[in-house]
């Protein structure tokens, strides 16, 4: 005669699971992805998930995080991820810097600084990997790269510390 055995599983948090898969299927720039559900490679890309051209299965983009925490009534809330930058920024509203540019000095208004970089308006055709020297107040140089240039704006990001 033989036995039958009966296995029921018990309700699990969240959290609990997540912890005790260990693999996590997330889409990855500047990697391969292909899709968990029929193996190709052709995504559309959002704001925090990436969905597969041809079976629509939906993963989240490594770089988007949220945190999930549980309210005091067991519900859960929803928390964006805290500020992602190394160094904070200091608003510099009024302030103005010149930026070396091949050598030629240009008005740089400047939005606020930080150890890492800096982000102004007011020069136009900077594109992003241009290098340029940003000359302070006080006369002194600190080289920078171009991070990004969109509306006006410049953000730049020094590549020797200031």
């Amino acid at each position: 005669m033989s036995q039958v055995q009966l296995y029921q599983r018990t309700e699990a948090s969240f959290a609990t699971t997540l912890a005790q898969r260990g693999h996590h299927v997330v889409y990855r720039n500047n990697a391969s992805n292909h899709c968990p559900g029929c193996g190709r490679s052709h995504w559309y890309i959002g704001r925090v998930t990436a969905e597969c051209g041809f079976c629509g299965a939906a993963v989240p983009l490594a770089e988007a995080r949220s945190d999930y925490r549980n309210n005091a009534n067991g519900t859960l809330k929803t928390s964006l991820a805290p500020d992602q930058r190394r160094s904070p920024r200091t608003s510099a509203h009024g302030r103005k810097l010149q930026l070396l540019i091949d050598g030629s000095p240009v008005s740089f208004a400047l939005r606020n600084i930080s150890e890492g970089g800096a982000m102004g308006e007011g020069v136009e055709g900077l594109v992003p990997g241009a290098t340029v020297c940003v000359r302070s107040e006080d006369g002194s140089l600190v080289p920078a790269i171009v991070k990004w240039s969109e509306h006006g704006l410049v953000g730049l990001a020094f590549t020797a510390p200031n």
